[in-house]
């Protein structure tokens, strides 16, 4: 007798059903298309990595799953997909042009507490750029985002922009400990603006520093918040920040994406790998974000190369839960001909099903005899849209 496991999935997981299967094949292959039209190559990595790829990028969690081989190596489910793209690039892409231009589709795997829009296995699709500096490469990632997630049926969305050095160098300024440093720093990536407040008042800032930083969480805007923020007198960390922002912005205009961004300065994210500017998308039917990602130009020193990088990633599953909240998720199967036989007639059928595929239909063969009657039952059951029937 099966007990009650044998007929479930595991926590976190769950079925993608007919329809809904081929909705988000659509949406994949909309974005491939559109990260090959900006000149990106598909690479696809191992489902798992070896625990020390991961250790190495100090890229470890609580969160990872993690098991052993028959040789006790001890192996990692791939919770991101940077790590893998960097280890990839600094031991097997050494030939070919200076930046790599690589886009992916995967499932990956990270313990969470599920609710809509968080499972434990989710599907990402996502590009990275390696070996480019500066504005225009951020600018690039910020463009190629909006399209996708256009491409991927979405218009009403918003990208929010920061940069961390000018919350690093908020820090410096304020000349506070590294375990502060770290407690303000995972305030910002909790929200938790009463923490962060009793974190400024609790320490040695000036009045101006303290206010500054409680008012980091609502620094949100457009260009007239950078001016707001640059008559605060910045040290050059955070100035040379701000101006970064400027140049990404200016270029985003040229490509036509600048209407879809606003800054967001307090923002992080709670991979610790970015060094640059970052960003996350955000539409109204979802409260996670549904697009993010960053520059993280030391990540390939973890592999024993030096390289700039950004890059980003796509929450396919979210962007397919936004969608079916909307009905504007095309999950109903449907095929071009239904192909029915009367008996003694099969010969005939799958002739005929192969003349039409060939010519580019879609087609399913019934699988036993029927009459007229039964056949017109069977091409509204089989969601065909004509039917042929096969008879003497």
């Amino acid at each position: 007798m099966l007990n009650n496991k044998a007929l479930q999935v595991p926590y976190g997981t769950r079925d993608v059903l007919p329809g809904e299967a081929g909705a988000r094949r659509i949406i994949e292959n909309k974005l491939a298309s559109t990260f090959k039209a900006w000149g990106y190559d598909e690479v696809v990595t191992p489902t798992f990595e070896y625990l020390d790829t991961f250790a190495a990028a100090g890229q470890l969690s609580d969160s990872s799953f993690k098991f052993f081989d028959r040789r006790n190596n001890i192996l990692l489910l791939r919770s991101d997909m940077t790590t893998p793209l960097a280890r990839l690039v600094a031991t097997r892409l050494n030939e070919g042009p200076a930046v790599k231009r690589l886009f992916y589709l995967a499932n990956l795997f990270r313990y969470e507490e599920t609710q809509a829009g968080r499972q434990c296995e989710f599907n990402q699709a996502g590009v990275e750029m390696m070996g480019a500096a500066g504005p225009s490469a951020d600018a690039e990632m910020l463009a190629l985002a909006v399209a996708s997630l256009q491409a991927a049926g979405l218009n009403d969305f918003v990208i929010s922009v920061g940069q961390i050095d000018f919350i690093n160098g908020l820090i410096e300024a304020a000349e506070v400990t590294e375990l502060q440093a770290q407690e303000l720093k995972r305030c910002l990536i909790e929200h938790d603006v009463v923490r962060l407040e009793a974190l400024a008042d609790g320490s040695r800032m000036s009045p101006e520093q303290k206010d500054l930083f409680k008012e980091l969480p609502f620094l949100h805007g457009g260009l007239e918040l950078l001016d707001k923020v640059e008559a605060c007198g910045l040290n050059n960390k955070s100035s040379k920040a701000v101006q970064d922002l400027r140049e990404i912005y200016a270029l985003a205009e040229v490509y036509g994406a600048a209407g879809y961004l606003r800054f967001d300065l307090g923002l992080l994210r709670d991979l610790d790998y970015y060094t640059g500017m970052l960003f996350e998308g955000y539409a109204e039917d979802m409260g996670f974000p549904i697009i993010g990602g960053g520059r993280y130009d030391t990540m390939m020193e973890n592999f024993g190369r030096s390289c700039p990088a950004t890059g980003f990633a796509i929450g396919i599953d979210r962007i397919m839960l936004i969608l079916s909240r909307r009905r504007q998720l095309d999950n109903i199967s449907s095929w071009d001909v239904l192909v029915a036989w009367q008996a003694g007639c099969l010969p005939q059928a799958i002739a005929q099903c192969m003349r039409l595929r060939r010519s580019g239909k879609t087609v399913k063969l019934a699988a036993e005899p029927f009459n007229q009657s039964e056949a017109v039952d069977a091409q509204r059951a089989n969601a065909c849209d004509t039917l042929l029937y096969i008879e003497d």
